[in-house]
């Protein structure tokens, strides 16, 4: 049954409750130093950038008194895609690779460079799953919008959505594990009735066509619970006026210097990246 638990393999949207010092930054300066790991791991074209980035990451998930090893766990359900990207980038060659070759059958070769591609690829998703998981953890829902507000408030002057974009933020974060609990939910059911969806038999391809059926079940769910949520904002007036706030976010007199800490920490691993290829 191992093989079809996909909730406890999610780490992005499973709020931690804590009282560390990274709990208690406010929701804006969480935001930044977000911004300021993922953009660098995304844009950047040095491996050893990244693995700084990934160190970072797992300091702060120290410093937050959350196991690193629980972060590491949303790694496992992007796995198959980094399979298939390393499938692809061993399959088709590079025209200016003259790496030495390390395995060869037939036209298809494995070069040292394509070996560090993958490698570099690899890291840069589980950088991405890092600081992901780690944001969720250490930020709840309703400061999860009032920091999309926080960031973007300057600009509702000018009729920009904040509030909304907050909400949207919000709602996609907290769908991940409820999307994966209705996927486990269908995926047991379906087992019970006898289908063979958990076992270890068949390639990728079969599994992919055993699972391919679960699409429009999870699918009718998810909007299902949309639709409700939908239903329930409405009836609490939602958009029937301007709104107040009950909880104020602040993150004390270390919150400026966090944020400007953030801005040039992202500002440093841009430039590294960019430098260091």
């Amino acid at each position: 049954m191992k093989n079809i638990e996909f909730l406890r393999n999610v780490s992005i949207g499973m709020y931690v409750e804590g009282d560390s010092p990274v709990h208690r930054l406010s929701p804006a300066a969480k935001y930044l130093w977000l911004l300021a790991l993922i953009l660098p791991a995304s844009f950047s074209g040095s491996a050893p950038v990244v693995g700084i980035l990934a160190a970072a990451c797992l300091g702060f998930a120290l410093l937050a008194r959350i196991r690193p090893r629980t972060l590491l766990r949303g790694f496992l359900p992007v796995l198959p895609l980094v399979g298939l990207a390393a499938f692809l980038q061993v399959v088709f060659t590079w025209p200016q690779d003259r790496s030495a070759v390390l395995l060869a059958a037939g036209p298809v070769s494995l070069t040292v460079r394509e070996v560090l591609a993958v490698l570099a690829m690899a890291l840069r998703f589980a950088t991405l799953m890092l600081a992901l998981g780690l944001f969720t953890s250490v930020i709840t829902e309703g400061d999860t919008a009032r920091g999309v507000e926080d960031l973007f408030a300057p600009l509702e002057r000018f009729g920009f959505p904040a509030r909304g974009l907050g909400l949207t933020v919000a709602v996609a974060f907290r769908f991940i594990p409820i999307v994966a609990g209705e996927l486990e939910a269908i995926v047991k059911a379906q087992a019970a009735r006898g289908a063979d969806l958990g076992s270890r038999k068949g390639g990728p391809i079969r599994k992919a066509r055993a699972y391919l059926p679960l699409l429009v079940p999870v699918t009718i769910r998810a909007l299902e619970r949309a639709e409700a949520l939908a239903e329930a904002m409405e009836a609490r007036g939602w958009s029937s006026g301007p709104r107040t706030r009950y909880a104020v976010s602040g993150g004390g007199r270390w919150d400026v210097p966090v944020k400007l800490g953030a801005l040039a920490f992202a500002a440093a691993a841009l430039w590294a990246g960019a430098v260091f290829r």
